[in-house]
Parts: C-alpha cells; sequence; structure tokens
C-alpha cells in the first residue's frame, strides 16, 4: 500500500522539482520504505512506497515498462490479489517479468488488454499510468473505491493524488468550504456519497471509475468502468451457502498473499470473526495469526467477550487497546497528546462519530505490534443486510408486494429476536413516499441549526429503495461504504498498514446481490446465509449473535461526562462556522448535555468536528 502524485502543467512548463516532492512527502506515512520520481515534459509523477509484495528495490516506483505496444510508466498504491494467475496467463502470451512484483502485472496487463486490463484485475487500488506511444494519462480506481484518488485545478495545474491534503503545498492553493456538501454531513450524516469532496473544486475519482488526460489536448474525461447489473438467479438455499462459503474462502486465501506479516482486526462481531476463524481453517493450526480488538471501558459498547470466545476458538495472539476521551484532547490529558489534530489532519474531512478514534486506535496497536497488513469486516453489512433499516426495507418491501403470509410469519419473526428494535418504527418509515423521508432524516439530522447553502443540489436522491437488495446496491456506492473506506484508508495509513477487506472481492458482492432476499434475511435474522454457511466453523456464540456494536465507542457518555470542556468547544466552533451553523444551536447542545434525560445528538460532535477541520486545514467558510 502507498501513496501517489501528480502534477500536469497545462501551460507546457516543466513540473519545478520541489512542488512533487513537498506533494509526495506530505504522504510519507503512506509508504515510508522508500519514494521516488519521474519527471516528463510538462509533468511529473511522485510514488511512496510501503513494501508489501516483493520487497527488493527493483518494485521501487515509478517503475518504467517497455512491452509489446507501447512504453509506459506507473505511480500506484494497492494489491492486485489475483496478481499470480494474471501473470501466468501473460507468460503463456509471451511476456517476461523481471519482478515478483504486482505493479508490473498491471503494467504489462495494460500493455496486452489496454482500458479492459482492469476487469481482469481481483483487488484494491489506484494507479496513474503514463502511456508514452498515446501521450495520456490513464487513471483508475478500484471497483469499491478502496482505495482513494482525488484531483483538481490548481491555476494552470492539473494535480492527483491519494490524499486532498497533499493539494495544500501547491502554489496557489486556496481551501475553501464546500458548503452543499458540508451541509449534507451536518444534515443526513453523508460524506463520500458524490464525486465532490468537501473542498470545494477537489474532487475524487468514484469506485470503479477511470480518467483518461489526454497530455496534447489539456483535456480530460471521466468514465465509469465498473457497475453491477443485478440479475437474480435461482439456486437452493444449501447450494448457495456452499457457494457463498467458498468464495470467502477464496477471498481470504488471496488476500493473505504477502510478503510481510499479515493479521485481523477482530471486534468480536459476525463479520470479523468470520475472517478470523476462515484464516485459522486456511493457515492450520500451527499458522500465527495475531488480531487487534477495540475494547471499551463501559460494559454497553464493550465487545470483550465476544473476543475471548474467537481467541479461544482459533488460539490467535490477541491485542487490546481501549483509548479514552481524555486521550483524544491534549486539554484533557497529562502528556499533552493532540489525538484529535492528528485524526483530523489524515482524515483529510470531518468523519462520521468518535467511533473513528477507536479504528484509530487499533491501527496505531497492529503497527506498534509489528503487523503490517491487516484484514477487515468492511462491507459486510451493506451486502449482507447488516443493519436495521434493512430490516423494515425488507419488510416494507414484502407488503407492497402483497406477500402478506411471508410478511407476517417475518414480522413476528424479527420482533423475537430484535424485542430492542423499532422494526413497526422501520417498517412504516418505508412505506412513506421519499420526500417525507427526506424531511424526516432533516429533522432527525437538526437541520434547524444550519443554514441550507444557497446553490444546494436537493439533498438525497438515493432513498428511493424497494427492496435490500437495491437498498445493497445504494449502500455501497453512494452511502455508507464509500465514507467507511475513506475512514479505514486514513486510519490505517497513518500508521503505514495496510488494509484488506474481503467481503468486497467483486465475486462475492455480485453473487449476494444476485440472490433471493429471502437467503440474506431469513426467519428474523439479518444476514442468514452468513450465518449459516459459517456454522461449525465460527463459535456458536458468535454466529447466534442478535445485538450490534461494532467499533463504537461511548461517544455520549463521553460528550456527558466532559460536558464544559464539550460546551466550550461547540461555543468556539459555532463562532467558527457562522456562515453554516445557527448560534442556537450552541445552546441547544447545552440543554441535550446537562439534562440526561434529553436524547443524545451526534450532531453535536458532527459540529465539533467540522471546526476542528476549518482549523487545521485554514479553510475559508
Amino acid at each position: 500500500m502507498c501513496g501517489i502524485a501528480g502534477i500536469i502543467n497545462e501551460d507546457g512548463a516543466p513540473v519545478l522539482e520541489e512542488e512533487i516532492k513537498a506533494m509526495t512527502r506530505l504522504i510519507a506515512h503512506r509508504g515510508p520504505d522508500h519514494e521516488g520520481f519521474y519527471f516528463g515534459k510538462d509533468f511529473a509523477l511522485g510514488h511512496r512506497r510501503l513494501r508489501i509484495i516483493d520487497l527488493s528495490d527493483l518494485s521501487n516506483q515509478p517503475m518504467k515498462y517497455v512491452g509489446q505496444n507501447g512504453e509506459y510508466v506507473i505511480v500506484y498504491n494497492g494489491e492486485i490479489y489475483n496478481y499470480i494467475e494474471i501473470r501466468d496467463e501473460l507468460i503463456a502470451a509471451g511476456y517476461r517479468f523481471s519482478t515478483q512484483s504486482d505493479t508490473e502485472v498491471i503494467l504489462a496487463s495494460y500493455d496486452r488488454w489496454g482500458l479492459d486490463c482492469v476487469n481482469k484485475f481481483n483487488g484494491i487500488w489506484a494507479f496513474a499510468i503514463y502511456d508514452q506511444r498515446k501521450n495520456l494519462m490513464f487513471l483508475s480506481r478500484d471497483r469499491f473505491g478502496v482505495k482513494p484518488l482525488y484531483y483538481t485545478k490548481i491555476g494552470s495545474k492539473f494535480c492527483f493524488g491519494s490524499e486532498i491534503k497533499q493539494f495544500t503545498t501547491v502554489k496557489g492553493w486556496r481551501a475553501r468550504m464546500n458548503h452543499r456538501r458540508v451541509y449534507d454531513y451536518l444534515t443526513f450524516n453523508l460524506i463520500d456519497h458524490t464525486n465532490e469532496t468537501m473542498f470545494e473544486g477537489v474532487y475524487q475519482l468514484r469506485g470503479g471509475e477511470y480518467l483518461l488526460y489526454d497530455l496534447t489536448t489539456k483535456r480530460f474525461t471521466v468514465q465509469r468502468w465498473y457497475d453491477i447489473k443485478i440479475e437474480k438467479i435461482d439456486i437452493p438455499y444449501e447450494e448457495a451457502q456452499k457457494k457463498f462459503r467458498e468464495l470467502v474462502f477464496d477471498s481470504v486465501r488471496l488476500q493473505l498473499r504477502s510478503d510481510v506479516k499479515v493479521g485481523s482486526c477482530l471486534s468480536g462481531g459476525l463479520d470479523s470473526s468470520t475472517l478470523v476463524s476462515v484464516m485459522r481453517r486456511l493457515l492450520g493450526a500451527n499458522g500465527k495469526i495475531e488480531t487487534v480488538s477495540f475494547c471499551s471501558e463501559f460494559e454497553k459498547y464493550n465487545e470483550e467477550k465476544y473476543v475471548d470466545e474467537v481467541v479461544k476458538h482459533t488460539n490467535v495472539v490477541s491485542h487490546k487497546v481501549s483509548p479514552k476521551f481524555e486521550d483524544f484532547f491534549a486539554e484533557l490529558n497529562s502528556n499533552g497528546s493532540n489525538e484529535i489534530e492528528s485524526l483530523v489532519w489524515h482524515q483529510d474531512e470531518p468523519f462520521g462519530s468518535a467511533s473513528i478514534f477507536a479504528q484509530y486506535s487499533v491501527f496505531k496497536e497492529a503497527r506498534k505490534n509489528g503487523i503490517i497488513v491487516m484484514l477487515d469486516g468492511q462491507g459486510a453489512d451493506e451486502i449482507l443486510a447488516g443493519y436495521h433499516s434493512s430490516v423494515g426495507i425488507y419488510l416494507a418491501s414484502l407488503l407492497r408486494r402483497f406477500k402478506l403470509r411471508v410478511f407476517s410469519k417475518e414480522f413476528r419473526a424479527v420482533k423475537s429476536v430484535w424485542p430492542n428494535v423499532g422494526v413497526t418504527k422501520y417498517v412504516l418509515v418505508n412505506m412513506l413516499p421519499d420526500s417525507l423521508k427526506v424531511l424526516l432524516r432533516r429533522k432527525v439530522g437538526g437541520s434547524r441549526f444550519f443554514s441550507v447553502p444557497k446553490d444546494y443540489d436537493g439533498g438525497v436522491k438515493w432513498m428511493n429503495v424497494k427492496n435490500i437488495t437495491e437498498y445493497a446496491y445504494k449502500l455501497v456506492f453512494e452511502s455508507s461504504l464509500p465514507a467507511l473506506l475513506h475512514w479505514e484508508d486514513r486510519n490505517s495509513m497513518a500508521f503505514s498498514v495496510e488494509s484488506r477487506v474481503p467481503y468486497l472481492d467483486y465475486r462475492i458482492v455480485e453473487f449476494l446481490l444476485s440472490l433471493p432476499e429471502s437467503y440474506i434475511i431469513r426467519n428474523g435474522y439479518t444476514k442468514a446465509i452468513l450465518r449459516d454457511s459459517m456454522r461449525g466453523i465460527v463459535p456458536d456464540k458468535i454466529l447466534d449473535r442478535k445485538d450490534k456494536i461494532g467499533f463504537a465507542t461511548p461517544e455520549e457518555v463521553w460528550m456527558r461526562r466532559n460536558r464544559k470542556f464539550v460546551l466550550n468547544k461547540i461555543q468556539e466552533n459555532v463562532k467558527i462556522l457562522k456562515n453554516i451553523v445557527r448560534p442556537q444551536f450552541a445552546g441547544y447542545a447545552e440543554k441535550v448535555l446537562r439534562d440526561d434525560g434529553q436524547k443524545y445528538i451526534p450532531t453535536i460532535w458532527k459540529v465539533i468536528n467540522v471546526g476542528e477541520w476549518v482549523k487545521t486545514f485554514s479553510v475559508e467558510v
């Protein structure tokens, strides 16, 4: 896993060495093992390397390659897990290789298949290939956007990189707030749901997109190269279980490929516990596996008993962390450390909740113990209906299709399995027209406290879903998953750790979206096919879990216990954000925090976060 940088001077002038070096060195955390540069006539490429596959200097980047059809240079961030199989195919076609790296396989693949090479790759990536013969730059991002790729115009420069902060080093840069996207974050808790970012004029390639930049005309186009065409298949449930189990095992097998130590996050939940159990089966009894877990000091949020169950079952080496709110802010701890400042800087944009700090701490602990590659369960909730909202959508879809018998059976089952979940509320909400859903979301988000931007483009456009298959698709491409992957990438790379997400093997995603919905939610249980297919592999105590916590920090407890500090932060940041946050929000936040009977609102954290972001990056509000 690495970091990339690029500058194209559209006025035809050579790129100054100090410009590309500054842009590249700002992300040294993404690749501490090597830096390299390539200078063309009017462009330059930069690279920071984290050695994972083929640790030799031969695989340093930028990598040059002379193929059968042209000459190329690449800077690349990611891993192609099936590079060995593709390499064998290319060797059979007459290609020769001088390294053992997946980087060279990408170049040879591009030489053979052109833009279509990405369809051969099973992996995660963001790369830029300079095609000398065609005088163009080919930028590509993996199917689901696991690895980041941003671009912007700064004066006469077209710049791209792995992180937004790289643009701050370019002469002429101005950090300006994109009020539309900040409003979406504050009101709907959405980020990364469009190609825009919270920085005005900074864009991202979406998952499954590529950008072609013509170095002759100085024009570029963005196109989608990957999408899922949902086609349902007729397959018995038992056969679907077997196929799903095989896909999960094969995905983990491929993602264990590494020349450095591989471990796994372990929350004690169904998703990460399955990955660790599958790793044990694949590596055998003698294979050493290390895991890192977040364990809360508050019982309500603590999953340590489930972590211990998996550790006992798989005989892994377990590392645990338990960060506290006082570790977050320098004003609250005796050692004067300011993790919030570091976290905001690494994330580039405001993030969802304080739970991101828990994940950040897990990757910090991984690096401390020499674990360079970590497997994680990201994506499973989106494709396996892991959120309670999915249950409401499923039941509402049964009602709309007048499947009253099935509805009655599943409704009773859901009420039995999830007695503390407001199932009826979820069903009713999903029977409402979209216009009312948006109004409800705004009310929940406290939109009355925020000024709607004059150029606001209408709000959430992805809420119109008829079933959990459509919902899964929206979550994967337009809603929660892009944000989760953003946070995971920055948290892991902050400590030079590569994070891999086996559930986002495209074969698994496509297969699950093709199955009948009754295979995903069944007898009241979400993730039914995962639970049933892993029986005997994962401990029953995990498979039968009904609660859901994940990397959830006790944000509400933290905020209430430190209310004086939190309220001072809010008052300070409301002044900074006066063009978007209305003054009365400070008073409402105080009322909520001083009365334990008042329902806590996550907006309290978000206003603090936006203010810290503005200060960290000197954003013009």
